[in-house]
């Protein structure tokens, strides 16, 4: 048996409120699981949510299983005492390893409990939220989306935004840089249609791996597997020839023709902002839908906090690697929320020779697009509290001095200051920001005020004010 969407739940719900809410009360979908969600976070609190009720369907939906950096340590099996940085350290040892996936037969797999077909298919069934006042509809934001290249073979999976168009269809938004984005197109230029599965709930380390920014010849089945710390088991689809994988909750499979396209959006962008809708994109023509007999229904709040980090460790150890081949000293780096995990990255360095801050921040920018300001602290900031960040740059950072800029560099499209060759322009274009807050390799700095190490390991305040 696989790691599921159920045994990480119940692996959560064991620790208490903090990280688990099970909601009996009826909800709207529209709307609704997402405000409540929102409203909590207003909070500081970022538990998992179960709504067993949701106005017009039977199925269960959970959802902010990524509204918390530890809940990510969580899906790897870390726990949430644990240093922080050891989640990213596990992710990119595991992320170098990936594990082949092992095929079981359709009497095996869950996922094959419930199948329909044809006239049977009605995605009305499924708890769909619509998200946000001027979305053009409802989504699926969390699915990841199983296709093949039609060149090499290869299999691959990604998240995309998927607006319902109708009972038996829905649209896909593919980023015209992403792997899928290459394959769709693929197709249109042999004329051929895409097969295609969408899957609905799965372990959060396997929805993880379909995240992965790896090269186009990664198989991100296998990926998922290196994440969740044993092989993927898959089962072959009913309709297409493709696997599936057999634990998950709900996969919807189809084809897109690429004759027979439609239009989507707007939609709530990671951004905060709404993105603007697009057309034309792909149209899944849905062929059959099967289900576990007691599915859940996993969701996400799109351009809130667990949009930007259900992608964040991804993001994390694309920029470490390549900062690393520069400045080998690299301890950490750290896509905060506050950057939706992508805009922005605090990168922490042992800095030993004169210009590696400045290298650690152009690395970094150059690892990722998306990235539009790196920050490079010395190994004694603790990335992971903005405080200590902000402290570094404004006690060790000249501007005239450690402050780059590099204007016209290729960025991100749906940050809404985006520009095009044209300045007034909106296009795909940044200018990127370098802060250099590392404190000099050669020369005379002031000295950093520390508690003393044995009174602050001797020191237990339960011993001085109660545990209350």
């Amino acid at each position: 048996m696989n790691k599921d969407l159920r045994s990480f739940l119940a692996e959560v719900e064991r620790l208490g409120p903090e990280f688990f809410l099970r909601i009996d009360k009826p909800v709207d979908p529209l709307y609704e699981p997402c405000v409540i969600q929102q409203k909590l976070a207003a909070l500081g609190r970022y538990p998992v949510l179960r709504f067993d009720r949701v106005k017009g369907s039977s199925i269960p939906l959970v959802t902010n299983l990524f509204g918390d950096y530890k809940m990510l340590g969580l899906a790897l099996g870390i726990s949430p005492d644990e240093p922080k940085r050891r989640i990213l350290e596990t992710f990119r040892s595991r992320l170098a390893a990936p594990i082949p996936t092992a095929t079981v037969s359709r009497s095996q797999a869950p996922i094959k409990e419930v199948i329909r077909k044809g006239e049977e298919v009605d995605l009305g069934r499924l708890p769909i939220l619509k998200h946000a006042e001027l979305n053009g509809g409802k989504y699926f934001t969390i699915g990841f989306l199983i296709v093949r290249d039609p060149e090499t073979g290869i299999l691959n999976a990604g998240v995309y935004r998927h607006e319902i168009k109708s009972k038996n269809s829905f649209a896909c938004m593919f980023n015209p840089a992403h792997h899928a984005g290459y394959i769709y197109r693929r197709y249109k230029e042999l004329k051929r249609p895409m097969e295609a599965v969408l899957v609905l709930g799965h372990h959060p380390a396997a929805v993880m791996g379909s995240l992965a920014r790896g090269a186009m010849e990664s198989n991100e089945l296998e990926i998922m597997g290196a994440l969740m710390g044993e092989p993927l088991e898959v089962a072959p689809a009913e309709t297409v020839d493709l696997p599936v994988p057999a634990w998950a909750e709900i996969a919807i499979e189809g084809i897109l023709d690429p004759a027979s396209e439609t239009a989507d959006g707007p939609f709530s962008e990671y951004t905060g902002f709404y993105g603007p809708a697009k057309d034309p994109v792909g149209l899944m023509q849905v062929r059959a839908v099967t289900m576990r007999k007691d599915a859940i229904y996993h969701d996400l709040d799109p351009s809130h906090r667990e949009h930007n980090l259900s992608g964040a460790l991804s993001f994390e150890a694309s920029v470490f690697e390549a900062v690393k081949k520069l400045v080998p000293s690299v301890h950490g780096v750290y896509m905060p929320p506050s950057g939706s995990c992508v805009f922005t990255a605090y990168v922490q360095i042992k800095k030993r020779v004169p210009g590696e801050g400045k290298s650690a921040g152009l690395a970094a920018i150059a690892a990722e697009p998306n990235l539009k300001i790196a920050i490079v602290v010395d190994d004694d900031v603790d990335i992971y509290d903005e405080a200590q960040v902000l402290w570094a740059i404004a006690t060790h950072c000249e501007a005239d001095r450690d402050l780059t800029l590099i204007p016209n560099a290729m960025g991100a499209h749906l940050n809404p200051s985006a520009y095009g060759e044209r300045r007034h322009e909106k296009g795909p274009m940044n200018t990127k920001i370098i802060i250099d807050a590392t404190r000099p390799a050669t020369m005379p700095f002031a000295e950093r005020i520390r508690p003393p190490k044995e009174v602050w390991e001797r020191i237990r305040l339960e011993d001085y004010i109660g545990r209350g």
